[in-house]
């Protein structure tokens, strides 16, 4: 029997993380700031946990205003 592969949600995804930090980095590079060693990483962070509320969110308002009766 094969052991089964665990799955992780994409948010937790090592390749989405490495991108958003590569992504914040030259971005941030770009504008000349210089930040101190792992930096791009907690801020890549909290951009992704930012989207990932701010999405919620919007499903949220987004159920509501489906199930409220129409004006």
């Amino acid at each position: 029997m094969s052991t089964p592969i665990p799955e992780k949600p994409a948010i937790q995804s090592l390749t989405l993380r490495s991108a958003a930090a590569i992504a914040v980095a030259a971005a941030i590079d770009r504008l000349g700031v210089v930040l101190p060693e792992g930096a791009a990483q907690e801020v890549a962070g909290a951009l992704i946990d930012l989207i990932v509320t701010l999405g919620l969110i919007g499903v949220a308002i987004g159920r509501t205003r489906a199930r409220a009766p129409v004006a």
